[in-house]
């Protein structure tokens, strides 16, 4: 669940992205994970829904610890970066460094799952 302001705007990455709605200091955190709020997959659970959601899940889910994750507000548009403005810590993905307004908000998926993320990396 993202805990700042943001909003979804043309990319210059990839299609959509989340933009930064208000200034956010370096160190603030920006994205937490939210049981009744976020959804979890486990590989099994994930295996049985149909085909169109496992299509839905693959495009704006992504892979930790073996379990899938599909968050339900803008995270799922946040892009990849190798430079990314934001980082995980203790739980939370903060601000990297400062991320004025309007700016778009990045996370680097490698530090998520590297084999999912390295796949899905090499077909874009």
């Amino acid at each position: 669940m993202l805990l700042v302001k943001t909003y979804l705007g043309k990319s210059k990455i990839h299609g959509l992205g989340v933009f930064a709605g208000e200034s956010n200091r370096k160190g603030k955190r920006v994205w937490r994970f939210v049981r009744t709020f976020d959804r979890i997959y486990t590989l099994e659970r994930f295996s049985k829904l149909p085909k169109a959601a496992k299509d839905f899940i693959r495009v704006h889910g992504y892979k930790v610890d073996g379990t899938i994750i599909l968050t339900v507000d803008h995270d799922r548009h946040i892009n990849h970066s190798t430079n990314a403005n934001t980082h995980w810590e203790d739980g939370h993905i903060v601000a990297s460094r400062d991320i004025p307004k309007d700016t778009e908000i990045t996370n680097d998926y490698r530090l998520f799952d590297k084999a999912y993320c390295s796949a899905f990396l090499k077909k874009k």
